[in-house]
């Protein structure tokens, strides 16, 4: 009888925490996210001792029809599909058809880095901790016409921006080559490995990957935030195939409820143990210390990067999670492992802190936290500091304009082809009295800024960059500079 006793009592939290959840709070924090961030549709799910708690649909998928939200309509995952990719890595790593310090070309011998250096010693751990010397560069994934494998051979000829491992620098491209890693250790592209040993044993039957798949499926349309306006207004869906490792599962709260336990059960999903745990266990611990408390993460003491992971603190207890956004979309991922309970956020509108807000305020719940914050007012105001600040720099830029400039050469003099080993080829085209930019799928109308500088701004295309033009010693137009790249125009032979 006493050890009946002795296990009621041990019990006995896990059966509490349970049972404490109150739906009605998580149905009045969608109501309330969507309502203060204009948010079209939302879909939450909710893990606790690994059981699904809470899966929920809200709002529309696509404003001015009624097709409800439901708890299987697919959103875009963004980069929280890194975190599926660093668990591919960790599957076979448990295999021993990985190690997570195997030199990259190991796998990829045709990989390299522009640093001797860091091409020598990169490995699969730098490129999934996001620290390999290499800065963003997500115009050559989202800009330019270049196939996953082009995107990653250009990296041999563009510039390491720090000392390999010296620094965090986000990189989607080196979540891509992570992706191609596993698809040579695994003898299989990367899709097939996430369908095949990830969606399919953790019964994520509503998970997608292509675009085709999308849009043969239930889903949701991307938005973004007209803030003038205070609307919502549609964004235009992009097929981002080239960086699928990085960022373009589409999935459901259904599907991700299955994610969550499969995560809090250390790489098991009812029994079965898919992904060995001590390896799963090394993508959710920390490689690379990011800060201390940010204001967009004011509960947290000190914020880390695993592999596809942040790992932090949250209200004393452990907090490991990725946000993501992609083609008007923002998702967010939690996981409380001490706790044994996570939760997901998918939002249909490219607006960052309103997931983030509803994740904070399920957190507290689960958390038994009190409710110290309205976390809806908080992230509110950092997105209009946000967008003040943003303001400010257009203002800025605009006042070192010099007026009353004019170009040192006719305009169709600045016309003709321009190249870069990693960029590849600028086409600008006298038109119209005006110069037209091209670069991949890339239309950028020219406007005259000052001196030999022009404005290329697309709305479309979420670019508005400035780009000063360069004459030789023979007085010709010789380079271009954008992406902080240096652009020229060969030689012509005489």
């Amino acid at each position: 009888m006493r050890k009946l006793i002795a296990l009621a009592l041990f019990l006995l939290p896990s059966i509490l925490l349970a049972q404490s959840l109150d739906t009605a709070a998580v149905d009045r924090i969608a109501t309330t996210t969507m309502q203060r961030w204009r948010v079209p549709g939302l879909a939450i799910a909710i893990v606790q001792n690994d059981r699904v708690v809470y899966v929920k649909g809200f709002g529309v998928k696509e404003i001015g029809k009624p097709d409800a939200i439901t708890a299987d309509t697919l959103f875009e995952l963004g980069s929280t599909t890194k975190a599926f990719t660093s668990t591919a890595a960790a599957l076979l790593v448990g295999e021993k058809k990985l190690a997570w310090d195997d030199p990259v070309r190991k796998h990829l011998t045709w990989f390299h880095l522009s640093d001797p250096c860091a091409d020598s010693l990169v490995t699969l751990r730098d490129l999934l901790t996001h620290r390999t010397g290499v800065a963003t560069r997500d115009e050559l994934w989202d800009n330019a016409r270049y196939s996953r494998e082009e995107v990653l051979r250009a990296l041999a000829s563009i510039p390491v921006n720090k000392p390999i491992r010296s620094a965090y620098q986000y990189s989607n491209i080196m979540f891509t080559a992570a992706g191609e890693v596993v698809a040579s250790a695994a003898g299989m592209p990367w899709e097939e490995v996430i369908r095949t040993r990830i969606f399919t044993p953790l019964g994520m039957t509503h998970s997608r990957i292509t675009l085709d798949e999308w849009t043969r499926s239930d889903h949701a349309l991307g938005y973004d935030y007209d803030r003038d306006r205070d609307v919502a207004k549609p964004h235009p869906f992009n097929d981002y195939a080239t960086i699928a490792p990085a960022g373009t599962i589409k999935t459901s709260a259904r599907d991700m409820a299955q994610w969550l336990r499969f995560h809090l059960a250390n790489g098991a999903i009812d029994g079965k143990q898919i992904v060995d745990a001590a390896a799963l266990l090394d993508t959710k611990s920390p490689q690379v210390a990011l800060s201390l408390t940010t204001a967009s993460q004011p509960e947290s003491n000190v914020i880390t990067y695993g592999m596809g992971w942040t790992v932090a603190d949250y209200r004393g207890t452990l907090l490991v999670s990725h946000s993501g956004a992609l083609n008007g979309f923002r998702t967010q991922v939690a996981l409380l492992p001490k706790l044994n309970a996570g939760v997901v956020v998918l939002a249909n509108i490219g607006r960052g802190n309103a997931p983030l807000a509803a994740r904070n305020a399920i957190l507290d719940l689960l958390a038994n936290a009190p409710a110290t914050r309205d976390w809806n007012a908080y992230y509110l105001e950092l997105d209009d500091k946000s967008a003040a600040k943003g303001k400010a720099a257009v203002a800025a830029r605009e006042a070192e304009r010099k007026p009353n400039t004019k170009p040192s050469h006719d305009l169709a003099d600045y016309a003709g082809t321009y190249e870069n080993p990693g960029y590849g080829k600028v086409v600008v085209t006298f038109e119209a009295g005006s110069l037209v930019l091209r670069w991949g799928h890339a239309t950028l109308p020219m406007t005259h800024w000052h001196y030999d500088t022009f404005e290329a701004k697309s709305d479309e295309e979420e670019l508005d960059e400035l780009i000063p033009f360069t004459t030789g010693t023979d007085g010709a137009i010789k380079s271009l500079l954008m992406f902080g790249e240096t652009f020229v125009k060969p030689k012509v032979s005489a």
